[in-house]
């Protein structure tokens, strides 16, 4: 996942703050995640992210993720 938002960072030179427009994995309601880039690592607000065997990654809404936030137990249409 580290790579995936470097690789956002990367093409987007001189901003502190991305924003990920997506849909959460498990409701489908849109979502809109900001990941700003900090001296740690990154920070995330309006959601989660995870790392997905196909698609690169996928998102969850906080409401989604506060009622399941074990990333094993999520499942993405069309990965096994």
């Amino acid at each position: 996942m580290i790579n995936i938002l470097r690789k956002k960072f990367e093409s987007n030179p001189g901003k502190s703050t991305i924003e990920l427009k997506d849909k959460c994995s498990d409701c489908e309601s849109e979502i809109k995640i900001e990941v700003s880039s900090t001296s740690g690592g990154y920070g995330l607000q309006g959601g989660a992210l995870f790392k997905s065997k196909t698609v690169g990654y996928f998102a969850r809404c906080p409401d989604c993720n506060a009622l399941n936030p074990k990333m094993n137990d999520i499942k993405i249409k069309g990965e096994n």
